[in-house]
């Protein structure tokens, strides 16, 4: 928390929101209007960059940061400031299970939207991320960051060796499992700018998956 009132500055991490790319950034409020979720949960909080950006929707916003310091720096820029945000502090799969058996139970029907950018050691959570929101939340819209796009190697992702990159082979169980359909992004990586880091966007309800194709922004995933 000292370390915001010190250096508040470094809440601009990555470049800006979703890594500093502005297409990445436009898509993510295409995906808002259209789909209209009734709130917001990130997993991975790390400075509050990008949260503060989804912020300004106006949506309730979960957000789950598990590093003591990060979520000290997180709590001092948002929880003081009475934002529409709310931190917790822990592991993020056992932090899903918690919003889904409190804040999200009466919204686990409806459309909410999942940004899962928890990855950073060793540990990798996605894959069973994806299923704990799919399996109480089949309305849910994922993206997740720092994501393989296959055919467009300029943009990049996150490895962490054998079994544990973030590449299609890596969700094909939780995609078959749970019926879901991979959307990426249709823009050129050299059109990108910031990071250029990757994503996919998944999503289960065929309603869901017909706006998404529509979306000029993406494709759909063979």
């Amino acid at each position: 928390m000292i370390d915001y009132i010190r250096y508040p500055d470094r809440g601009a991490a990555w470049g800006g929101p979703f890594n500093g790319q502005p297409v990445r950034q436009a898509l993510f409020r295409e995906i808002i209007a259209t789909m209209r979720p009734q709130g917001i949960v990130e997993t991975g909080t790390y400075l509050g960059t990008t949260t503060d950006f989804m912020a300004q929707t106006g949506l309730p916003i979960f957000t789950v940061e598990t590093d003591h310091r990060y979520y000290g720096f997180v709590r001092a820029r948002f929880v003081w400031g009475g934002r529409n945000i709310n931190l917790l502090h822990g592991d993020s799969r056992a932090a899903l299970r918690k919003l889904f058996d409190g804040p999200l139970r009466d919204l686990s029907s409806r459309t909410l939207f999942f940004y899962l950018d928890a990855h950073w050691n060793d540990d990798l959570p996605v894959a069973e991320e994806i299923d704990i929101v799919f399996c109480r939340c089949p309305s849910a819209i994922v993206m997740i960051d720092d994501f393989q796009v296959p055919s467009d190697a300029g943009y990049a992702y996150d490895d962490y060796g054998r079994g544990k990159a973030l590449v299609p082979q890596y969700i094909a169980p939780a995609v078959s499992a749970h019926g879901l359909q991979a959307f990426f992004p249709s823009t050129p990586s050299a059109d990108e700018g910031g990071m250029r880091r990757g994503c996919v966007v998944l999503a289960k309800q065929d309603s869901h998956r017909l706006v998404l194709g529509s979306i000029s922004l993406l494709r759909r995933a063979a």
